[in-house]
């Protein structure tokens, strides 16, 4: 099954690969960026705007993804906690009796 998986990460990975380096090839030009509040202005190559303004919203988009998880994660050990608290306690009057 590993193997598989490999495999077809491969088969997934290389084309990507190949049409990410065919647009940057064919994006070369430069292009002027201004950053507006600010007086800054940058030339840059456009695959390089196109590329970095996607990375930027994917690891946006998994952050954003990401917080609420580690949200129900961190209220899941808090519950988790809390039911083993009950059970010792139950166990200690059970005994008791």
């Amino acid at each position: 099954m590993p193997r598989l998986i490999r495999l077809l990460s491969l088969f997934i990975t290389l084309p990507v690969t190949l049409l990410v380096v065919v647009f940057a090839v064919a994006n070369r030009h430069p292009v002027s960026v201004d950053f507006w509040p600010f007086a800054l202005a940058m030339d840059i190559p456009l695959y390089a705007l196109a590329l970095g303004t996607l990375a930027l919203g994917c690891l946006l988009g998994a952050l954003l993804t990401w917080l609420p998880l580690l949200l129900a994660r961190r209220a899941l050990t808090s519950a988790r906690a809390k039911i083993e608290a009950l059970e010792a306690e139950k166990a200690a009057q059970k005994a008791l009796l």
